[in-house]
């Protein structure tokens, strides 16, 4: 794929989704943006916008027949509360495969949204490959049914795909950023902590999770991941682990925390230790072995301890300076 190729977003006016129609819009392609939801206003100039189901017949036949160079996938049911059955099922796996089998009829690229959920428990506090998500001994596997529906769709991909299809699958880990908000109890834990810390000089951590700790990618990275994935020569199809490729304990970020709201109201931080009311669902240590993706894609974007204190800082003034 050229640089100023048509690209197709589906699940446009999401968090991840917005961003990436915005790094491609920068990047110099042609958009075009499907979603269910309205255009957000400050992006609804650099897309060409199409409300409505990234199933819908006429769309799938868009793509098949060739219209656009590649299709990434943002799409879907993204709530890890969602209940088990058709809805969960046809949004997050067949209906991507749907798209599958367009994108082979058209030879377009297609990029689409997995997640670090498929492993669920990880049983050793070490990074985790993509060829360890049904090794028990490794991983106990997904821990709700949105988890299952996302590892669904890799294994239907890799057997259906092997030849014939260039895809890439993305298991994002813990995403934040800002314009996360809309996402609500589904937004990243490191955001949700920093609103606290920043609206009310307090936070809430479940009392069996200090220790805990989460894989985070600032949800630029990822975006600018996407975009050079679709700009170079393709990559081994496959699916891929997209992570910082290290965790931070929530001690570490409650002293992020407190650091940040003691440079601003010369406060101490309160820390709330509340029970965890789903210890059988709850990931204690998420972290995305980076090796593969390293290997297909050298030069990606790549962050550092630093620089995901450093843009924690950055949301944390955003919250503190924007108005409820």
């Amino acid at each position: 794929m050229i640089p100023g190729g048509d690209v197709l977003v589906t699940g446009a006016a999401g968090f991840i989704g917005r961003h990436t129609v915005a790094a491609f819009h920068n990047a110099g392609h042609q958009v075009t943006a499907v979603d269910l939801r309205q255009a957000p206003g400050h992006l609804a100039r650099e897309a060409r916008w199409q409300r409505g189901s990234f199933t819908d017949p006429a769309l799938l036949t868009e793509i098949a027949t060739g219209r656009y160079a590649t299709v990434v996938h943002q799409a879907g049911i993204s709530d890890t509360r969602a209940p088990a059955g058709p809805e969960l099922d046809e949004t997050n796996t067949a209906g991507p495969l749907q798209l599958a089998d367009a994108c082979r009829t058209a030879g377009t690229r297609l990029i689409y949204a997995s997640s670090h959920s498929v492993y669920g428990t990880l049983h050793h506090r070490a990074p985790i490959a993509e060829d360890a998500d049904t090794d028990s001994s490794r991983c106990s596997g997904p821990l709700n049914p949105y988890a299952a529906s996302k590892l669904a769709l890799d294994q239907q991909m890799r057997a259906r795909h092997g030849t014939g299809l260039d895809w890439v699958g993305l298991r994002y880990t813990n995403v934040f950023g800002p314009d996360e908000r809309d996402k609500g109890p589904m937004a990243s834990i490191l955001s949700q902590l920093l609103l606290q810390a920043a609206r009310t000089g307090q936070i809430r951590v479940f009392d069996d999770s200090l220790t805990a700790a989460r894989d985070y990618i600032p949800v630029e990275t990822v975006s600018a991941t996407i975009v050079q994935l679709a700009q170079q020569p393709p990559v081994p199809a496959a699916v891929y682990n997209l992570g910082a490729g290290f965790a931070v304990s929530f001690a570490d970020v409650a002293q992020w925390c407190a650091h940040l709201h003691r440079e601003t109201l010369v406060q101490p931080l309160l820390v709330e230790l509340v029970p965890n009311p789903a210890t059988a669902a709850y990931q204690y240590f998420t972290c995305a072995d980076m090796t593969a993706l390293d290997k297909a894609l050298p030069n990606r974007p790549t962050v550092s301890t630093a620089s995901v204190e450093a843009r924690a800082a950055e949301l944390f003034a955003t919250f503190r300076d924007r108005k409820p």
